[in-house]
């Protein structure tokens, strides 16, 4: 075999040599993205945070339909104590007007709202419901006098515990309103409560 034979061999080698490391580059890739496309999928959950927090939790998580234009600013799970299962907080608005929303596991204690005066009971979805209202205690007058429409004016709160669902345990839920949510508002959002599981 002379050179000109060995060249044209050569150069006829190259476009096969070319395509099979073309195809051993695209199936390394192939079988990378395989692996990695369900860990991202897996990561990025639903899109709602009410849904993605309800898979990790026994008792039945409770999503507002009613929030007034409130957008959510804040969402989390916090820890309530090491027996326990996470708790859920949800502020929709800011500090200057808010609703907010915490979730437990019935019967089990994972905040403190503070001092405030208990109003009459009502009823939310065939559930009694305490009423509370910030009404300020260290003067006697005023906290006396002090009613619901007064919610507006100090903040308030609904505590509740909803019926297990078929597969969740119950929930107690509290509603909270500042900023001038008022005592109507606080009643439609824990109405408006419906739970995912």
């Amino acid at each position: 075999m002379n050179i000109k034979q060995l060249i044209k061999r050569k150069s006829l080698l190259r476009p096969v040599r070319k395509a099979h490391t073309a195809m051993v580059i695209a199936t390394t890739l192939l079988v990378c993205t395989s692996f990695l496309a369900p860990t991202q999928a897996l990561a990025m959950g639903s899109g709602d945070k009410f849904s993605d927090a309800q898979t990790g939790l026994t008792y039945a998580v409770h999503k507002p339909s009613q929030t007034f234009g409130l957008p959510l600013h804040t969402f989390k799970l916090l820890v309530c104590s090491q027996q326990q299962e996470q708790w859920l907080y949800a502020q929709y608005g800011t500090a200057k007007k808010s609703i907010e929303i915490m979730e437990t596991m019935a019967g089990v204690k994972c905040s403190n709202p503070g001092l405030s005066k208990q109003a009459p009971s009502i009823s939310i979805n065939n559930r009694p419901a305490k009423v509370y209202i910030y009404c300020d205690p260290t003067t006697p007058a005023t906290y006396k006098k002090c009613t619901n429409n007064d919610i507006a004016r100090v903040g308030g709160y609904l505590i509740f515990t909803t019926k297990p669902t078929r597969t969740l345990k119950a929930t107690e839920i509290q509603v909270q309103g500042t900023g001038g949510i008022t005592y109507a508002q606080l009643i439609a959002v824990a109405k408006s409560l419906k739970a995912l599981g």
